[in-house]
């Protein structure tokens, strides 16, 4: 049960960062969940922390492009509109 819950977290995190923030916040979320499935690894095994880095991945990815595709839909319908913004340095 709690595998589903993790990988639902995921999903809805993925799904928010691609509906909201960029790339640069999908990297870091990758980042999490890969020291997670090192932890994982550590405690439950080198199998078991494989496993879960892959299947983590995987559902943060298909959550960053269903977030993506949720917000061309919401700015084509003309519900959200997003301003690019300009890098300053």
């Amino acid at each position: 049960m709690e595998h589903m819950t993790a990988l639902t977290l995921y999903f809805v995190a993925g799904l928010a960062a691609g509906s909201w923030f960029g790339v640069q916040t999908l990297l870091i979320l990758a980042l999490a969940v890969l020291l997670e499935a090192g932890a994982s690894a550590i405690l439950l095994g080198a199998t078991t922390g494989l496993s879960w880095l892959l299947v983590g991945q995987v559902a943060l990815q298909f959550g960053y492009l269903g977030g993506m595709y949720l917000r061309g839909i919401l700015e084509r319908a003309g519900i959200v509109s997003i301003v690019p913004q300009s890098r300053r340095s």
